[in-house]
């Protein structure tokens, strides 16, 4: 049984879902705090931020503008124009960390953060103490983050965007290996999260049927849907007819239009 907090993950008669606050709350602390509010409200069980800093998971580059016109209005809607500013929005800020788990624990939702580097993951434990580790799609491959995980005996959640299943299959063997295993073993604390790595992800490339070839594929805990489309109601029904125990979700606040998420 795979729990956070006393909910279950794996449970097909209760979706887990949590509430992707993003960076949505611009670095502002009032918006982050009515972002933990916001989810509580919808009865979500988590609500998750991002820790990093621009500087250590990006280059201060330009940022591509002239393919697609929607990404082109996006960026200029947020006033960037180089990766590091784009970046810069999105992280949360270490100070807030503990007062928005307790104001969530007031609230009776969980905490979660997902960490981009090896040292805000020891934080996210060590310091904050988060119930679970969410790795996003890009760090499938990061190995030292991987492992580092594996040893905290903390679930994990797993986005698999633009992976292949040669790919999630390695990611796996590498917390099979941090954890001290002798070839593979099932591992009852990971789900898997079928992502597509697109923003937003238009409904008819959802593949929502990859949820059943992960099962296949991987033997963990369970697997789940981190969703990147606007619709909230369809895909993440046939998400859970397809398998889904757990559901990721975007949230924004209403009539919010200057956040990183606002166009997605």
């Amino acid at each position: 049984m795979l729990l956070i907090n006393g909910v279950r993950l794996d449970d097909p008669s209760h979706v887990y879902v949590i509430a992707e606050a993003s960076g949505n709350h611009a670095q502002d602390y009032a918006k982050a705090e009515a972002l933990v509010v916001a989810a509580a409200g919808t009865g979500a069980d988590a609500v998750k931020f991002q820790t990093f800093t621009a500087e250590e998971i990006c280059a201060d580059i330009l940022l591509p503008c002239g393919v697609d016109p929607q990404h082109d209005a996006w960026l200029r809607g947020l006033g960037v124009t180089h990766m590091r500013e784009l970046f810069a929005m999105g992280g949360l800020p270490r100070p807030w960390h503990a007062p928005l788990t307790k104001l969530a624990d007031s609230l009776g939702i969980t905490f979660l953060s997902t960490p981009f580097s090896v040292d805000a993951a020891r934080f996210l434990v060590e310091e904050i103490g988060v119930p679970a580790l969410k790795i996003a799609s890009g760090d499938l491959t990061f190995t030292p983050l991987l492992r580092y995980a594996a040893t905290t005996g903390l679930p994990i959640l797993l986005s698999t965007g633009a992976a292949t299943y040669g790919e999630i299959l390695e990611a796996l063997d590498v917390i099979n290996t941090a954890r001290g295993f002798q070839g593979y073993a099932p591992l009852a604390d990971v789900i898997v999260l079928h992502c597509r790595a697109l923003y937003p992800c238009p409904t008819d490339l959802a593949s929502l049927r990859v949820i059943g070839t992960l099962r296949q594929y991987c033997s963990v805990g369970g697997e789940g849907w981190s969703d990147h489309t606007l619709d909230a109601t369809l895909v993440p029904a046939l998400a859970v007819a397809c398998g889904a125990t757990v559901l990721e979700k975007h949230l924004r606040l209403d009539n919010d239009s200057t956040s990183v998420d606002a166009q997605h």
